[in-house]
């Protein structure tokens, strides 16, 4: 009888702090928090969003990630229009209060050229040694701003 009561205090602790990491993170929150960013994203998503544009030679990258702060590093990698052959393109140690609003805003100075596409992905890397890679997205020119998502 003890130990079931400690099981109901646990999963209850546990329903708690996914609700509220849920409705921190909820589409409405994120439809308002978009409203403050430099950035405009198109579409948001709960988990993480990537937009990737070519301004002239040079491609920024806009990203949002659900509680960065869960990760040591995330790197932003480019490839080809075959989304092969990925390769590292910025890393960011996650510094903890650094990134408010779970933004980044990267230029990418080298991009692939411009006579082929290119994707972007992201990968994150926890303290744990955890390693996630999310669907690439394309690179939209800065007229057209066709944006690329990527959910978790």
């Amino acid at each position: 009888m003890h130990h079931f009561r400690h099981i109901l205090i646990i999963s209850a602790l546990l329903a708690i702090c996914t609700a509220t990491k849920a409705q921190a993170f909820s589409p409405a929150y994120l439809a308002e928090l978009n409203k403050s960013l430099p950035h405009k994203f198109k579409t948001i998503n709960v988990g993480t969003t990537m937009e990737a544009i070519r301004v002239q030679e040079m491609v920024k990258v806009y990203v949002l990630i659900d509680d960065i702060e869960q990760y040591e590093q995330v790197l932003i990698e480019r490839s080809d229009e075959l989304g092969t052959n990925f390769s590292q393109c910025k890393l960011i140690n996650v510094e903890k209060g650094k990134y408010s609003n779970n933004y980044l805003e990267l230029t990418d100075r080298y991009p692939v050229s411009t006579k082929m596409a290119t994707m972007y992905r992201i990968k994150t890397i926890t303290s744990d040694g955890i390693i996630r890679m999310y669907p690439p997205v394309p690179v939209s020119k800065e007229d057209d701003k066709a944006t690329g998502l990527v959910q978790k």
